[in-house]
């Protein structure tokens, strides 16, 4: 093994000692090897996770030694490079270590370099000179410590963000129904999903920052036992949720309800993955069935007449401005309030005393406004086939069809 040389009268390559003996540094230096394998020993023995097979005590024995020379020349001022600790750091994420059992193993290793250090000093009578740059020994080791730590989140998160985008990836597969019948259980265990469940498709409007629409929904559902996936397909936010109960339908829906900052579309519950594409296209055109810029939840098929609406705009903004081609010609402040009187009115299920109670006004000034909808429009709500039109024409306006 090589053993690297400190000489008391090189320059320094990078900041100056912080006063430690530098007898004390080259004699830890020459007996590296027996240092490290003490410190080797401490974490095997101090820390589980080193014992697995997946990380061998060779790959250990290579990362202490090079740690602990570049440990000994920064306490002697000899060097501030940082590879060693950086390169512990991705080694140690890349062999699924969790961060607190390396940070844990970086802890026993500057215990075991400390005493060391304590003995050492003691046997060549430098243990004061020691103990005085007690705080500065130990904030390098803290030093090369966060260095590892922060090493260790960079690789964590480049490999999170990469095992995120594969399972959007996958989770998109499943809902455009790219995914073969035989792959299909294990694209499930891979997004967390349960089999043989009772499945529903959501889709949330992203606003124009493209801030999470439901940002506490996955940890609602997840409490509730419901699972799910979620990705970003064509600007909207999709999860697919797996129920392994059928409660969890109603279970879903609520917390969705309670949870939107935006709007957002629900499918009908399925129960073969086959029927996930069109699931989709039915939570995408939920959507569409909320007034924009209500938040809130759709549940496919709750309003035929929207859907009917939202899935042929070009007609229903046909229909619109047939029936109020005229209205929207009129004082723009009267055309508001008769659309207002017109939808309490439907509201209110035709009754024009609960329209005026609220309105604030008197049943016959709903009466006036009535009739003057029908001057405007030709369409009279004494008519069951105007009512059709005109109520149709103004969910078409309130939705915003083309």
């Amino acid at each position: 093994m090589h053993v690297p040389r400190l000489d008391s009268d090189s320059p320094p390559r990078a900041a100056a000692a912080i006063d430690l003996p530098i007898e004390v540094i080259k004699a830890m230096l020459a007996d590296i090897d027996d240092l490290v394998d003490g410190v080797v020993s401490k974490i095997m023995h101090g820390e589980s996770a080193y014992a697995d097979d997946s990380f061998s005590e060779e790959l250990l024995h290579s990362i202490v030694w090079e740690n602990v020379e570049a440990l000994l020349f920064a306490l002697a001022g000899e060097s501030d490079l940082l590879d060693a600790p950086r390169r512990a750091g991705r080694v140690n994420a890349e062999h699924g270590i969790s961060m607190a059992s390396l940070l844990h193993a970086y802890r026993l290793a500057g215990l075991e370099l400390w005493n060391e250090m304590i003995t050492r000093s003691v046997a060549t009578h430098t243990s004061e000179e020691l103990l005085r740059v007690s705080s500065k020994v130990w904030g390098i080791i803290d030093q090369y410590s966060n260095e590892t730590a922060e090493a260790y989140r960079q690789l964590a998160g480049e490999r999170d963000r990469k095992d995120q985008q594969a399972r959007s990836i996958l989770l998109l597969q499943l809902l455009d129904g790219s995914v073969t019948r035989g792959e299909i259980g294990g694209a499930l265990r891979t997004l967390g999903l349960v089999e043989h469940a009772t499945y529903l498709v959501l889709a949330a409007e992203l606003s124009g920052s493209g801030e999470d629409p439901i940002p506490s929904l996955p940890r609602m559902l997840q409490v509730a036992g419901v699972a799910a996936a979620w990705g970003t397909w064509k600007g909207e936010y999709v999860g697919l949720l797996s129920c392994a109960e059928a409660s969890g339908v109603e279970v879903a829906a609520g917390l969705v309800e309670s949870s939107a900052t935006s709007r957002v579309g629900m499918s009908r519950p399925f129960s073969l993955l086959s029927a996930a594409p069109t699931a989709l296209t039915q939570a995408r055109i939920s959507i569409e069935c909320i007034p924009s810029p209500s938040s809130g939840l759709h549940r496919y098929g709750q309003a035929p007449l929207d859907l009917l609406i939202v899935a042929q705009p070009e007609y229903a903004a046909e229909m619109r401005n047939t029936v109020f081609g005229q209205l929207d010609e009129a004082n723009v402040q009267d055309r508001a309030l008769l659309l207002q009187t017109l939808e309490a009115w439907f509201e209110a299920d035709g009754s024009t005393v609960e329209a005026g109670r609220v309105l604030h006004c008197h049943r016959n000034t709903v009466l006036y406004r009535l009739g003057r909808i029908a001057e405007l429009t030709g369409r009279s709500v004494s008519r069951p086939s105007d009512v059709v039109e005109l109520y149709m024409s103004l969910r078409a306006l309130r939705l915003g069809s083309r």
